[in-house]
């Protein structure tokens, strides 16, 4: 069996052996391994073009031919090349599917796994999935577009993928996870509201008021730096619900004033109470 790695660097482990950079035999191969474990069973012209962006040389369907020969070596190097796990057919190349376990793939059956159960039992393998793609899709493939757009189709799916875990975890009470999976969704995309309004909520379920002002400020900021737009209407009510407060807090105070200061207002109200209620005036009238 084969274990083919394809979030962060390109890796195959087999038989207690591991199989990185060089060892596949130069870059085309490697590529080869990756689109075929990435895509499944593609054509010998389809993976022509896409090994040289649309522009393959004269003679590319021998070349390819000698890539793939050097690769079944390099992944097996003493076996027979009619038992590889890369088979042939019709012109074409596939992966052998009861010969190789790829980690996308298995991402890819997590979430879906996830689509079709009830909240309380989605989490689990949405948070699996999330584990699983912990690091960027083929991150020593750097050059072929179609790397870098298979890059930002599972960085996307990621993103979708934490924040759906982290709405999940929230809702069954576990603040903290869902915190940790909005946290690691922003630091991601930083324009992902929903993670913003994820984090604010985890930590005021945690009872840390000020860090959830804090993460308010820091969403604002992101989006108005970012794509010059205001947090929605559900990110400010959130944000209003953290202003209805009473009592002294100098770290709240403080919070709150970074929050007006970033807004522009020029002057500081006398007391937390005034303070407070100039923030929600700024909150509902952006409404």
């Amino acid at each position: 069996m084969y274990e083919i790695q394809l979030f962060g660097r390109l890796e195959v482990r087999t038989r207690g052996v591991r199989l990185t950079g060089h060892d596949f035999g130069g870059d085309k191969p490697r590529q080869i391994l990756a689109l075929l474990a990435l895509r499944g069973d593609l054509h010998g012209e389809e993976l022509s073009e896409l090994l040289w962006s649309g522009r393959p040389p004269a003679g590319h369907q021998t070349t390819v031919e000698g890539y793939v020969s050097l690769l079944r070596h390099r992944l097996d190097p003493a076996g027979d090349t009619r038992d590889s796990a890369i088979t042939s057919r019709d012109g074409g190349y596939s992966l052998v599917a009861e010969r190789v376990r790829v980690d996308v793939a298995r991402f890819d059956e997590l979430v879906a796994a996830a689509e079709g159960r009830p909240a309380e039992r989605a989490l689990r393998p949405l948070t699996a999935a999330a584990h699983l793609a912990g690091r960027p899709l083929l991150e020593d493939v750097e050059h072929p577009e179609w790397a870098a757009e298979a890059r930002e189709v599972y960085r996307a799916r990621l993103v979708t993928t934490l924040l759906d875990a982290g709405g999940l975890a929230l809702a069954a009470g576990e603040a903290r996870k869902a915190l940790d999976l909005a946290e690691r969704a922003v630091g991601i995309d930083p324009v992902a509201e929903r993670g913003w309004v994820i984090t604010i909520a985890a930590h005021r379920a945690l009872g840390d008021r000020l860090a959830a002002l804090r993460a308010y400020d820091l969403c604002r900021r992101r989006l108005a730096d970012l794509l010059g737009v205001e947090p929605s209407a559900e990110t400010r009510a959130l944000f209003l619900e953290l202003l209805r407060y009473d009592g002294a807090d100098s770290a709240v105070d403080g919070a709150v004033a970074a929050v007006l200061a970033a807004a522009g207002e020029a002057h500081r109200p006398g007391s937390v109470t005034g303070l407070l209620r100039r923030a929600a005036e700024l909150a509902a009238a952006a409404g």
